[in-house]
């Protein structure tokens, strides 16, 4: 185990570097922005980024990689970094099962009842995090300066399925307790 966060956050970016490579994700790693010295812009989003990016890997999830973009738009648009990949995990199994349309793939989130269709995952991302975070004019009066309860309610309303919001609220907790370090060094 490396004794300071250089050295393991090296580690561990490689260690995702060639996940990516085994399951196909090197395009989505490779586009994310971010500064040409550091792959992660904070302390505070390396360690968020690598939640998300542990706790998709410890489930074997497709989304596992995509932590950077998650944190990106979540800070972005205003929203709680761990919203958008707990929905994923509910809707699609972290990516696993996105869904499919007419018009394309990409679609993680289930958004537009699974509908709307994205060059990429990380254009779906930027897309859901813009509108749960009320930047949409069309979508602003749903999502705009709500609580997360609400926002999540107004996703998924619970007359659709009454325990969405424990599910997205669990999950939520379960990324953002993740301990990222065992489980990178376990993999």
């Amino acid at each position: 185990m490396p004794k300071n966060f250089t050295a393991f956050r090296q580690m561990a970016l490689g260690y995702i570097l060639i996940v990516g490579l085994t399951i196909g994700l090197v395009t989505p790693i490779v586009q994310a922005e971010a500064p040409s010295d550091n792959l992660y812009s904070s302390s505070i989003s390396d360690e968020q980024a690598l939640k998300i990016d542990a706790f998709f890997h410890s489930r074997d999830n497709a989304l596992a990689g995509y932590g950077l973009a998650f944190v990106q738009a979540a800070d972005k648009y205003g929203i709680d970094w761990t919203l958008l990949p707990a929905i994923a995990t509910i809707e699609s199994n972290g990516g696993n099962m996105t869904c499919v349309s007419k018009t394309g793939e990409n679609n993680p989130f289930g958004w537009g009842s699974c509908k709307i269709a994205f060059e990429s995952i990380n254009q779906a991302i930027d897309v859901l995090a813009y509108n749960l975070g009320g930047h949409n004019p069309k979508t602003a009066g749903y999502y705009k300066d709500k609580a997360i309860g609400v926002i999540i309610d107004t996703y998924n309303p619970p007359s659709v399925r009454a325990d969405y919001n424990y599910l997205v609220t669990w999950a939520m907790n379960k990324i953002a307790s993740t301990d990222a370090k065992t489980i990178l060094a376990m993999k």
